[in-house]
């Protein structure tokens, strides 16, 4: 009477077979790799503040997502470069009382990146791009309001770069 319940169990068991427990699978040339050093972040822009503010996010976000540790050169297994490409900002709102004046810019922060596995030397993530967005508000010097707002896109971006090389395996 259970038969075909008991013809079916090794189907629900076979389905299983390639589950992991743990973190999410990695790509191939990523398997060996499990502690990553974060040099400071190159800046190719004018905005001073940038690059300490780029790599505390990204090490940040290392720790967050858990996937990966970082720690210093000697002791790593790659070496995640960063590069400030380009910081923009573009009027979102304008002022309905004073012409030409804006009230709310998109802050675009745009950062170039690659992995790259000591143990192999070769690239393990080659050269990509993203780019870290937020939104901010004119209160007084529009200059100050612009440097309130980089750690706000330096975290979108760091997000976007650990994601990537995180879940790089899916």
């Amino acid at each position: 009477m259970n038969w075909p319940l008991l013809a079916l169990l090794p189907l629900f068991l076979g389905a299983c077979a390639s589950y992991q427990m743990g973190s999410t699978p990695k790509q191939a040339n990523l398997k060996d790799v499990k502690v990553i050093y974060v040099p400071t972040a190159q800046n190719e822009t004018d905005e001073t503040d940038l690059p300490g503010i780029m790599t505390n996010a990204i090490l940040q976000e290392i720790d967050r997502d858990g996937t990966f540790r970082h720690a210093r050169k000697d002791e790593s297994d790659a070496i995640l470069e960063v590069t400030i490409k380009k910081v923009e900002r573009s009027a979102i709102r304008q002022s309905t009382e004073q012409f030409l004046t804006t009230l709310q810019f998109q802050l675009l922060v745009t950062v170039q990146y690659r992995l790259f596995n000591l143990k192999d030397k070769k690239d393990a993530v080659p050269n990509s791009t993203v780019i870290g967005t937020t939104t901010f508000f004119v209160q007084g010097d529009q200059t100050e309001s612009q440097r309130q707002a980089y750690p706000l896109a330096a975290i979108n971006a760091a997000q976007t770069i650990v994601s990537s090389i995180s879940n790089s395996g899916w």
